[in-house]
Order: structure tokens, then C-alpha cells, then sequence
């Protein structure tokens, strides 16, 4: 019976221990809550105290933790987890959405201001003269040489020439 006891503590320790060491955020969190005083440190007493707690939370008849109660606080560990994972991802959903309105509204916004732009008797419909007119201003600003002739060298392709720092001419 001893020997069980002490396997099954040992076997605590290392989960404890494992699972604080395997990952940078759980390890702050674990450490924030085993630094009961709040001094950034964590004192082998507070460390104890956090053995005692596990234990006490473990040993749910008193005699000691059987396997039953071990694997009954891991599973509910692993729910805990599992509980807090979903909240988190609920948020970063949450937030995404918003994120997602916010943009939506912004681009709608932007879109409204390129019709308005178009629409230029301002009667709420864009004409096929008003359409072509904003066709042409493009060509012209394109056609760099006013030759009427869209190429390589001017348009799209100086554009892209000149993000990879690569000569215009």
C-alpha cells in the first residue's frame, strides 16, 4: 500500500512539474498561482502548499489517493482544460467577428466614396458615360507617354518593376 502511495505521489510530481516545464504560458500561469505572496518568486513552502492543495483535491475519501481518485482529477483537469481552451477560442472568435464587421463597415464606407466618385451628376446611378469616363482616366494615367499605347514599361508593369526596387526605364 506504501509503495502504491509513493508511486502515485511521484507520478503527480512529474505531471505537475512536466506539464508546468512543457509550456512557456501554462508555466506563468502556473507559477502566478503557486506565488501566493505576489513577490515574482515562488518559495518552496508556496510550493508545498500547491502539493498539499492538489493532494487534498485528489484524495477525495480521505485514505490516501487510489488510482480511481488519480485518474478521476486528471480527467477533470483535462476538462478544466478543455473548458478554458473553448473560452479562449469563443474570444479570438468573438473578436474576429468584430474585427470582421469593422472592416466590412470600413469597406463599405471606401466603396461608397469610389461610387459617389463615379456618379458625377450625383443622381445615385452611374451612367455608362460616367462609367467609361472613370475608364479613361485610368488608361490616361497608365499611358505614362500620352502615346496611347499601354506596354510592359508603363502601367502595371513600371508598377511592379518599381516594388522590387527594379529600374523604370
Amino acid at each position: 500500500m506504501n509503495k502504491s502511495i509513493y508511486v502515485i505521489t511521484g507520478v503527480i510530481a512529474l505531471s505537475i512539474s512536466g506539464a508546468a516545464m512543457s509550456q512557456d504560458r501554462g508555466q506563468s500561469r502556473g507559477m502566478s498561482a503557486m506565488d501566493t505572496d505576489g513577490n515574482g518568486t515562488v518559495e518552496k513552502s508556496e510550493f508545498s502548499a500547491m502539493f498539499d492543495k492538489r493532494f487534498a483535491e485528489t484524495d477525495t475519501n480521505g485514505g490516501g489517493i487510489t488510482l480511481e481518485e488519480y485518474l478521476a482529477k486528471q480527467a477533470a483537469d483535462r476538462a478544466a482544460r478543455d473548458e478554458r481552451r473553448e473560452a479562449q477560442r469563443d474570444e479570438r472568435e468573438e473578436r474576429r467577428a468584430e474585427q470582421s464587421e469593422e472592416r466590412a463597415a470600413r469597406d463599405a464606407e471606401r466603396t461608397k466614396k469610389r461610387f459617389d466618385s463615379m456618379d458625377a451628376d450625383g443622381n445615385g446611378s452611374i451612367s455608362a458615360d460616367e462609367y467609361n469616363a472613370v475608364g479613361e482616366r485610368m488608361f490616361d494615367r497608365m499611358d505614362r507617354d500620352s502615346d496611347g499605347i499601354l506596354n510592359d514599361r508603363r502601367g502595371r508593369g513600371e508598377r511592379s518593376r518599381r516594388g522590387r526596387g527594379e529600374p523604370t526605364n
